[in-house]
């Protein structure tokens, strides 16, 4: 099949699945002028699919579409100027849309993807095959995306995989050629990320060979292209390395102006003057730090009082430790308590960093996560559909800069996954990671941000809404239900001990660390140096802590700052929901309801929550 009959294919699949999801939607439906204007953005996301599929395969199989996976996407200025030139056209489609005359679903399809070409145009105004060292990285991720795909027959995906093997020497040209006024800083994490992919490339040829094993002419084949790829992330670790250590003003950091824009593009931030939003962040930063100084408190006191006077055998008197136990005293809410930061918090977790080294961790966590969903069922939580849960081993090409990955479900309907680091290496390196990963608070943690409540079982429950909320889904909601479920999990007492409280409240803790860096980071008022002086001495991180933090920040501006306004949105929607219905609010079918929303813009949340209780209400009068 040609490339362009692929295309021709995967969106004609489109078109079919947008017109089952108009389908389904039919009841919202008014008049034939809304039939029609329903079908018309529905040709337009057509044609933004389309677009994307012509010129970026790699985030094309992100979104689940296979008809380019045995490509890579080609990084010039040629290439750039073409796809923002079709952009601005599928922009100029959606301008002829009159939004009103959308069914109520559809205005917020409409939404969403006018929020989704917005932010592609953005990103190829940024001139990213010029500036950005991680632009081409992403062709790296790229060749994992197809790996991890469950949807695709094993020698097909062998067979796109060795294409965009063969393809990452052309990548590293194009990086030498394209590369110019570069971020030293963004150059070393892009330099970090080839050395990984190069430390990890036998993850490669033992893939490749898991159906070829016995024919030596085909494995000498895929050796050879797996040395060829090897080399060229060795060159563009080379160049990478290179190009941070030459001197350029070129920064890193966005600047007020691109960084507001960017939230609003991307993460559907509405613009508050840059005072009230850092003000805002602070507040939230003062107040996470209150809540770990209340959470600590019982900790702190039972430490006081490990030391009490005894009489030895001898009538000596002398003092000596007690045995710590789970602490029980209540919290003083009338006392004014010390601020309080991670050096406090890393004396007092330490007694819980302990884990037994595991044969069978997957099946340990996949076990947990199941019980966990039933718990959560029977206290009323979540709606009564089940879900099974695939937990996999973290590639080792991730594993060495993080403990677990979500990877969301596919466009074709496929279950979502989650991928877990197995710990390796020597006996002491294995003990460290099982005790840093696999301790039973940062476990149950895990479960209820990335399984149940969190990411997977979201995903799980949202398969019905439409094609094009499952393909652009809102960032800023999707990040936000991480923090609500983890919320969820505790005021359902799923996350019950001191020690579980302990390390949540720790966790929003950093994450309101996280969004003030990244708002004083990118808006240029803290440097680099001030951002970790910030860290490590104000509030204590460890450098090695910090670090990690500000790397991530510096590679996602605005991720950190949108899980805030993800939550803000959910849990404003909660209370006012709960106060409407009183007694007859239900817990799990208000959570239910968000499943049947999707990810939707935050300012769109409450309309469509709205909209389908009267939905519900005008069902339940059809069927009396």
């Amino acid at each position: 099949m040609t490339h362009l009959k692929r295309i021709a294919y995967i969106t004609l699949i489109v078109v079919m699945g947008l017109s089952s999801a108009t389908a389904q939607s039919s009841s919202d439906f008014g008049s034939i002028d809304t039939l029609l204007t329903d079908n018309m953005l529905n040709e337009t996301a057509n044609r933004y699919s389309s677009v994307l599929l012509s010129f970026q395969p790699e985030y094309t199989t992100r979104l689940g579409f296979d008809s380019s996976n045995d490509k890579l996407t080609l990084r010039s200025s040629q290439q750039s100027a073409q796809m923002l030139s079709a952009l601005q056209a599928v922009q100029e489609s959606l301008k002829q849309v009159n939004k009103n005359q959308l069914s109520p679903s559809k205005q917020v399809d409409y939404e969403l993807l006018l929020q989704a070409v917005h932010n592609s145009i953005r990103q190829e105004e940024q001139n990213r095959f010029s500036q950005d060292p991680l632009y081409y990285t992403e062709s790296l991720d790229a060749i994992y995306d197809l790996i991890l795909n469950p949807s695709i027959a094993l020698l097909r995906k062998q067979h796109d995989v060795t294409a965009r093997l063969r393809m990452l020497p052309a990548v590293a040209e194009q990086a030498e050629k394209n590369l110019t006024d570069v971020s030293p800083f963004l150059a070393q994490l892009a330099m970090e990320k080839a050395y990984y992919a190069y430390l990890s490339a036998d993850e490669w040829q033992e893939f490749l060979a898991q159906t070829h094993a016995l024919d030596q002419d085909i494995l000498n084949q895929n050796n050879a292209v797996v040395y060829n790829a090897k080399q060229a992330v060795r060159k563009m670790f080379d160049h990478f390395k290179q190009l941070s250590q030459q001197e350029s003003y070129r920064d890193f950091r966005l600047g007020q102006q691109n960084y507001f824009q960017l939230l609003q593009a991307r993460y559907q931030w509405k613009a508050q003057k840059a005072p009230k939003f850092l003000k805002d962040l602070s507040n939230k930063v003062e107040t996470a730090q209150k809540a770990l100084a209340q959470a600590l408190e019982p900790f702190l006191e039972q430490a006081e009082a490990q030391e009490v006077t005894v009489v030895d055998e001898n009538n000596a008197a002398q003092t000596q430790p007690i045995t710590q136990t789970k602490p029980t005293a209540k919290k003083k809410k009338s006392k004014k308590l010390p601020p309080r930061n991670a050096q406090d918090f890393y004396a007092v977790a330490k007694p819980f960093l302990v884990s037994p080294v595991v044969e069978n961790p997957l099946e340990i966590l996949t076990q947990e996560a199941q019980e966990a969903q039933q718990f959560l069922i029977n206290q009323g939580a979540l709606p009564r559909t089940v879900g099974a849960f695939s937990i996999a081993a973290l590639p080792q090409y991730y594993a060495y800069t993080e403990p677990y990955i979500f990877v969301a479900p596919f466009a074709s309907g496929n279950k979502p996954l989650f991928l877990w680091r197995i710990p390796t290496g020597n006996p002491t390196t294995q003990q460290d990671l099982f005790n840093q990963d696999f301790n039973l608070p940062t476990r149950k943690l895990v479960i209820s941000a990335e399984l149940v409540p969190g990411k997977y079982y979201q995903a799980q429950q949202s398969a019905s809404t439409s094609l094009i909320r499952k393909l652009y889904p809102n960032p800023s909601l999707q990040n936000g239900w991480v923090s609500y479920a983890k919320r969820l999990a505790k005021q359902q007492g799923y996350l019950e001990l001191d020690e579980d409280q302990l390390f949540l409240v720790w966790d929003e803790y950093l994450q309101a660390l996280a969004a003030w860096v990244d708002a004083k980071l990118h808006t240029r008022q803290y440097s680099y140096n001030d951002a970790m002086t910030f860290l490590t001495q104000t509030h204590g991180l460890s450098e090695e802590h910090a670090t990690h933090m500000l790397k991530q920040i510096a590679a996602r501006p605005g991720e950190a700052v949108s899980y805030q306004i993800g939550l803000t949105a959910l849990e404003n929607a909660h209370r006012n929901f709960s106060k409407k219905y009183g007694k007859k609010f239900s817990e799990a079918d208000f959570n239910a309801k968000l499943f049947q929303a999707g990810n939707v813009p935050p300012n769109l949340l409450e309309k469509e929550l709205t909209r389908l209780y009267q939905r519900e209400k005008e069902l339940k009068k059809l069927t009396k």
